[in-house]
């Protein structure tokens, strides 16, 4: 059985868990307190010989309270983002995932260029009418086709939008300065376009930024789950994917 003075490092360690917490409802928090309690009191009556370092070496193994707060919170989010169908709740929650790996990284790429692309297609559906000579789908030298607003000039022109150049140039934003001519090519088309592949984008976006959650966030911290009790803590496996 752990003496008073191990029991006090526990309950010091969880009065920081507890703190660390403070963004998560009471009743949730109390929860994952008792939770981290259990796991903790656990491993010490597993251990062979209870010493106070043998505590600090299960609580170090358990985890930093401000990190599993941290994780809790991107893990709460994900979870959020997987069941939502809110651009800016999909963005923040991939922005958050970016901080923890490459492959939130690569997720948060996918979520802003899907959206960034949609969001040139509405625009130019509203900037149309207020520049009709300037907005449209535009078709420059190398058979570049832009999808924006056209600076005008007839040499060293630029054209700023979802631009295309074949085999594989795809920029979102300018492919920079060309020479020779420009030429729209929907017209009044543009409106019914940009509309439908606007949408486009933000569904397809929607779906593959849920996706990658279910397929690389949540199932990867569920598959770090720690295994079952063992008698030596040292060789305890972290706790934080069990929140």
């Amino acid at each position: 059985m752990p003496t008073d003075s191990e029991i006090a490092v526990v309950n010091q360690y969880l009065a920081r868990l507890e703190k660390a917490f403070g963004h998560v409802p009471s009743a949730e928090r109390d929860e994952l307190v008792e939770e981290v309690r259990g796991h903790v009191l656990e491993r010490i009556e597993a251990a062979p010989h209870v010493t106070e370092q043998v505590v600090n070496e299960i609580l170090r193994a358990v985890g930093d309270p401000r990190e599993l707060a941290a994780q809790h919170k991107t893990e709460a989010m994900l979870r959020q983002a997987v069941a939502s169908r809110s651009p800016w709740t999909l963005l923040r929650s991939t922005l958050r995932w970016a901080g923890t790996g490459v492959v939130g990284v690569i997720s948060l790429l996918v979520t802003m260029t899907g959206y960034g692309c949609a969001a040139v297609c509405y625009l130019s559906v509203f900037l149309k009418p207020l520049f009709p000579a300037r907005i449209g789908l535009w078709l420059r030298p190398e058979h570049t086709l832009t999808l924006g607003y056209w600076d005008g000039r007839f040499s060293g022109t630029e054209v700023y939008g979802i631009s295309v150049r074949p085999p594989v140039s795809f920029v979102l934003g300018t492919l920079g300065p060309t020479q020779g001519p420009v030429r729209e090519l929907l017209g009044p088309w543009l409106f019914p376009v940009g509309v439908v592949c606007g949408g486009l984008f933000v569904v397809v976006t929607t779906l593959l930024t849920r996706w990658l959650i279910r397929r690389f966030g949540l199932q990867r911290r569920s598959r770090s789950r720690p295994p079952e009790p063992t008698t030596d803590p040292v060789a305890v496996s972290r706790f934080p994917a069990r929140f």
